[in-house]
């Protein structure tokens, strides 16, 4: 059995990992200063999400790093929604996928066996998303909580969720969510880039290069889902 712990990066990957890199590093020399937090979160997560277009059962070591800095950073941006998700959901799911990913390995390439979503799956996650999206939006908007962007939290919140139990069950059209979900925190943190959150601007940085590595795996995970393979 090939171990996980053996890939290679192509062109494409080293552009969206050194590129998250140096774009992170020259918005801080520009900006007020080297944000650290910022930076560190911006190069795990697009290594999390690389590896994970890959196939790489190791994405999810970076994923918790990832996961874990993002909780503070949404918090402090007073976007409850997207840090409570990541510290009672997306975290924990990180070593949920671990094991998923480590039953489903395939045995000659290393990496998981991707599979197609199901029409039963697809219109049961339809109808979730756009029942809880509004009532998510609702509580949000609640004087006690006042979200900063309680619909774009909202939308989300409710996608993630979804994407994530997707990628756990390797489903290739987990792509079509993530893309979409990222496009909408371009969206979102453009605003709190906007209005001068701290650690906004790396943050959407960040996005704009998971949009590349949202369609970069949508064709690979298609790929490998058509095939019945995964490989490097």
């Amino acid at each position: 059995m090939k171990s996980y712990f053996s890939f290679s990066f192509n062109w494409f990957d080293w552009f969206l990992v050194l590129g998250t890199t140096i774009v992170s590093a020259l918005s801080m020399l520009m900006g007020d200063g080297w944000d650290t937090i910022g930076f560190v979160v911006a190069v795990t997560g697009v290594l999390n999400l690389v590896l994970c277009a890959k196939g790489n059962i190791i994405n999810y070591a970076f994923g918790i790093i990832y996961n874990a800095i993002y909780v503070y950073i949404a918090f402090h941006s007073k976007l409850y929604a997207d840090s409570a998700l990541y510290l009672c959901y997306y975290l924990p799911m990180q070593f949920v996928g671990w094991y998923n990913w480590k039953k489903n390995q395939n045995a000659e390439s290393g990496t998981v066996n991707v599979r197609h979503i199901t029409s039963k799956m697809g219109i049961v996650f339809s109808i979730s998303a756009a029942v809880l999206i509004p009532i998510f939006s609702c509580i949000l908007s609640l004087p006690f909580i006042a979200d900063s962007q309680p619909w774009l939290d909202s939308a989300t919140t409710v996608v993630s969720l979804i994407a994530m139990y997707m990628m756990v069950k390797a489903i290739a059209e987990q792509w079509y969510i993530w893309l979409a979900l990222d496009l909408l925190q371009v969206v979102k943190w453009t605003v709190a880039t906007i209005d001068g959150e701290e650690h906004a601007a790396l943050t959407l940085v960040m996005f704009v290069f998971f949009v590349a590595n949202a369609v970069y795996g949508l064709i690979l995970w298609n790929r490998l889902a058509s095939s019945g393979k995964s490989s490097e």
